[in-house]
């Protein structure tokens, strides 16, 4: 095989895999982000593969060129070096900054997700195995084994917890993923922008029906879901 096959085949494969990261349901933050906190998310992560890519780029173009102009060649052995302690200051110096300045952003998106704010609306999430529990409180609804429905626009807020094993609550549109931990109740917040269907799945491994374990939001308009909580109510 040849250099220029390898490196056509590399190329492919490359695009490949990107292609199944964006079009897998796993990727759908990174395409059409539902909440505030998916598009922080996906901002954070296009900054960090800019400044990733940058100093991959760079150094694998270095590499490149010290293998093509210095290797050995008829007559001429190949270059030789030890040590270069201000080029290695220089280059663990760069990057370490370039870390340094990413860090900010980065705990500031974690600390946007991470801070519940005053809610519109709280709902609690319990994983059973194998199918997710949904309850409103502040509406007395109960339910399991149906699509959790929420008023677009509005802030919502979730305990979740689970009363077997661990699960998590992963819808890819929300750029939410929460672990479902028995005997704790983790906190999490999002608001979605629009009415429509979201789907998501359990991400973590619970057992043999894990695989089936699914979750679908119906997002409504404010005056849908008051109708619907209404309704509910006179079928419980």
């Amino acid at each position: 095989m040849t250099n220029r096959t390898r490196w056509t085949l590399g190329i492919l494969g490359f695009a490949l895999a990107m292609t199944v990261v964006f079009a897998s349901p796993a990727g759908a933050w990174l395409l059409h982000p539902a909440t505030s906190i998916a598009r922080d998310v996906r901002t954070l992560f296009y900054k960090a593969v800019a400044i990733t890519a940058f100093f991959f780029i760079l150094a694998e173009g270095i590499l490149l060129v010290a293998v093509l102009k210095f290797r050995a060649k008829p007559g001429v052995p190949a270059a030789k070096w030890h040590e270069n302690l201000k080029l290695e200051i220089v280059w663990t110096a760069i990057p370490t900054l370039a870390m340094v300045i990413l860090s900010g952003p980065a705990f500031t998106a974690m600390s946007y997700m991470e801070t519940v704010p005053k809610s519109d609306i709280r709902i609690e999430i319990i994983g059973h195995q194998w199918f997710w529990e949904y309850r409103y409180p502040g509406q007395g609804i109960i339910f399991a084994n149906e699509p959790l429905v929420l008023p677009a626009g509005k802030k919502v807020a979730a305990d979740i917890t689970s009363i077997d094993v661990v699960h998590s609550w992963f819808v890819p549109d929300f750029g939410i993923k929460r672990d479902a931990n028995p005997g704790r109740i983790n906190h999490v917040w999002f608001q979605v922008d629009a009415p429509g269907t979201y789907e998501g799945q359990c991400a973590e491994l619970c057992g043999v029906l894990h695989a089936q374990m699914f979750i679908t939001v119906k997002v409504v308009t404010p005056e849908e879901f008051d109708r619907w909580v209404e309704q509910k109510k006179k079928g419980a």
